[in-house]
């Protein structure tokens, strides 16, 4: 090789290497502008990662996917992302939801803010979220639930049931905000703060069941967590102000194991309840592999065609299943990052 050919080389590698170094002091040397944080046994969270991160980068942000498989490896992970990138995105993950705290210890001493899929996991460790209220996903749960159990409404042709982006509302951490340096602009509201607390009701117009039948209801929960809480509590509201003493609930935690959810409903089948409420995403699929015949109802499930599998979904299971879903619009959860100035 010709020395003219190796100075040329050298050259280029050079310019190479300050070009590389020049873009990661632009990024603040991160690889990165927002990771995305999730447990990977969870569909419903890698689903939400995938789409946020089209939102994201409609809108200029570079993002990298970082998942989990536990809790056993979610702070080594963690650390990777704090080291890695200026900013997170938590989805619903319930994983996440239960280490929320866990989360915070590590991202708020290292500045780096999160923007979570939801109020739980913003309380924990997030700055800013888009809030839906769970409480209101159950009662709508109890409404489907009162069509098939009273008016023998065939669940195989029920359209699953979305959050209306209207309903949504901007909600906030405050003081966590300040510590990681993120200014919260007028229009968020203070999770815990003034003005934040809404009593829980049940709408007075709901219908009321006059018949003699006893109905009785399986709920199988994944974990105990404030979302999923208020989505069970609103659907046995509801359910009891429309059915009265009619309904009977045989209400089980599988405290976060899914193995647990399924030996929760195969107890439900084998005493042939009249409907079982399916509170998450592993709760839901055990339930759905251990009957084909007792009408099954998901809450707190973010999308049903990834939860079940199902190619071409349309809204539609097909199957005995429907329910409500807590997907918050993501092109709206991404845009909280520009509206907070995070990761620019």
């Amino acid at each position: 090789m010709s020395k003219f050919i190796k100075k040329a080389l050298a050259v280029v590698l050079a310019v190479t290497l300050v070009a590389a170094l020049f873009a990661g002091c632009s990024n603040g040397g991160k690889q990165a502008d927002i990771g995305l944080f999730y447990c990977s046994a969870e569909a419903n969270s890698k689903y939400q990662v995938e789409k946020i991160a089209e939102e994201l980068e409609k809108l200029g942000y570079t993002t990298k996917a970082y998942s989990f498989a536990d809790s056993n490896d979610l702070s080594t992970v963690l650390n990777t992302v704090v080291s890695e990138t200026k900013a997170i995105y938590v989805p619903t993950d319930n994983t996440c939801a239960s280490n929320a705290e866990l989360i915070n210890n590590i991202c708020e001493p290292a500045g780096v803010p999160i923007i979570a899929g939801e109020e739980g996991i913003c309380e924990g460790c997030g700055v800013a979220t888009l809030s839906i209220s769970y409480y209101d996903l159950g009662i709508e749960t109890a409404k489907m639930a009162y069509e098939i159990l009273v008016n023998n409404a065939d669940i195989s042709t029920m359209e699953i049931s979305y959050v209306e982006a209207s309903t949504l509302v901007k909600k906030s951490v405050p003081e966590r905000a300040e510590k990681v340096g993120v200014k919260i602009p007028d229009g968020f509201v203070a999770i815990g703060g003034e003005g934040e607390e809404v009593e829980n009701t049940v709408p007075s117009d709901l219908p009321t069941y006059t018949g003699d039948k006893t109905f009785s209801i399986g709920i199988c929960q994944l974990v105990q967590h404030p979302a999923l809480d208020a989505a069970t509590q609103g659907f046995m509201d509801a359910l009891t102000q429309m059915l009265g003493d009619k309904v009977t609930f045989d209400e089980q935690n599988a405290s976060g194991d899914s193995a647990t959810c399924a030996t929760i409903v195969n107890q439900f089948v084998s005493k042939n309840v009249d409907l079982i409420l399916a509170n998450a995403t592993p709760a839901l699929q055990a339930a759905a592999s251990a009957t084909n015949t007792i009408p099954i109802l998901g809450t707190s499930v973010t999308e049903y065609g990834v939860a079940l599998d199902i190619d071409g979904f349309d809204g539609k299971t097909g199957i005995n299943v429907s329910g409500t879903s807590d997907l918050a619009p993501l092109a709206q959860q991404a845009a909280l990052f520009e509206e907070l100035n995070i990761a620019k």
